[in-house]
């Protein structure tokens, strides 16, 4: 069965605030960056039958990737503080 991205997505968040009882925000937003990239550049070659040659396409749509779900979050977050 497949877990749903957002119940994924909850469970890590739950681990870091599970951790953020011991280490800053800082720490832990940069070890879940430091791992999504460690897992994404694990996944990338999924995607690509030759992965140095495609390398610029998928840093190019991993970052807007991203982007697009940070800002989708910050607008949430301000939505929810207004």
């Amino acid at each position: 069965m497949e877990i749903p991205r957002e119940e994924m997505a909850d469970r890590f968040i739950a681990l870091a605030n599970e951790f953020s009882k011991t280490q800053a925000r800082e720490r832990i937003g940069a070890a879940f960056m430091y791992a999504a990239a460690r897992y994404n550049a694990y996944e990338a070659p999924t995607k690509s039958a030759n992965l140095a040659a495609d390398k610029p396409d998928a840093l190019d749509w991993y970052s807007k990737e991203y982007r697009r779900m940070f800002e989708a979050n910050l607008d949430e977050l301000i939505e929810m503080r207004s």
